[in-house]
């Protein structure tokens, strides 16, 4: 008797939704459905939505590619940046995604061309189809807005009330049905406050989470970041993001092995002591397995965005593997 397809939900941004989807979507008998983060307002992406009023295309490209399974060809040139002309730092694939959505008039149908295009595994859906900003509310009152300008912020120093959209924003039908039929949703890994948060505040995500038996599962991060999360230990990822969820975590992926000591020395140059998540959790919905990457991330030059991209990184097979081994479990 044939094995019923599970459906899982990844939820996310660009590099952390990538590097989950890399993997899973070499696994049997499942369905890939990634909801991604339309916060981004930076580099390429910034200039698409500035001059052509396009959602930002950044984060879904990585996604898409991901989960293409055309040639090694096509997927580098989805991800191919100009190094010189008009068109210096943009990919190919942002330009793309930007052009589909001006010729089909929706930046979702745009989606869904290129993914015939790529020969994607799966489905790749923006969680909101409206255009806004990310913002955030500073302990003394003070709001600042743009995904780039919350990346600089110093939460950490002062203080942080709340993150949320310039203007009205409500969750995608497309993203709501997913979650609902899901049979397991994974959020994250990501830069918190500007790949995850911006999921988790749509609003009509809570309810659909709240609404959906889906198992959740957190894959915590393996680093913090400063002025947001540093020194931050996996506690604390899993009791902010179950306060955003409204629900409790299902299932705690917690990485069991260290960093080599070249990306130890490399990362503390960036963001100094307290940049590793320690693990301080007691509980029995912790799995811990050896998740971590210790490839040394090597940046493409044409990036501008690069100094904001995290140099330690979970491994995609590693993170499938482990996810496989819960789904057999729960068979």
């Amino acid at each position: 008797m044939p094995l019923k397809i599970k459906n899982i939900v990844t939820v996310g941004g660009g590099t952390g939704s990538y590097t989950v989807l890399s993997g899973l979507k070499n696994l049997k008998d499942v369905s890939l459905t990634a909801v991604v983060s339309m916060a981004d307002n930076g580099g390429s992406t910034r200039i698409l939505r500035d001059e052509l009023g396009v959602l930002p295309p950044g984060d879904v490209r990585q996604c898409l590619v991901a989960l293409s399974e055309h040639t090694d060809t096509v997927r580098k040139m989805m991800n191919y940046r100009f190094d010189d002309g008009k068109l210096k730092s943009h990919s190919f694939g942002n330009i793309l995604l930007a052009t589909l959505e001006k010729v089909t008039g929706d930046f979702g149908k745009g989606v869904e061309v290129a993914s015939e295009i790529l020969k994607v595994k799966g489905m790749v859906v923006p969680v909101t189809k409206n255009k806004t900003d990310l913002c955030a509310q500073l302990g003394d009152g003070h709001s600042i807005c743009g995904q780039i300008e919350v990346d600089k912020a110093n939460f950490q120093k002062r203080g942080l009330k709340k993150i949320y959209f310039s203007s009205r924003v409500q969750l995608n039908p497309n993203a709501k049905k997913a979650i609902l039929r899901a049979d397991y949703i994974i959020i994250g890994p990501g830069t918190y406050f500007e790949s995850l948060v911006p999921n988790l505040i749509v609003p009509g995500f809570k309810e659909a989470i709240g609404r959906t038996k889906a198992k959740i599962i957190l894959p915590v991060n393996l680093t913090n970041k400063k002025g947001h999360t540093l020194h931050w230990k996996a506690s604390d990822y899993v009791k902010n993001t179950e306060k955003y969820l409204g629900r409790p975590i299902d299932i705690i992926l917690i990485n069991s092995q260290s960093p080599s000591p070249a990306q130890v020395r490399r990362y503390k140059l960036k963001e100094g002591d307290g940049v590793l998540v320690k693990d301080d959790l007691s509980d029995s919905r912790a799995v811990r397995r050896p998740l971590i990457s210790h490839v040394l991330v090597k940046y493409d030059k044409n990036d501008s965005r690069q100094k904001f991209r995290s140099f330690i990184r979970h491994d995609s097979q590693k993170i499938a593997k482990c996810v496989e081994e819960i789904i057999k479990k729960k068979r």
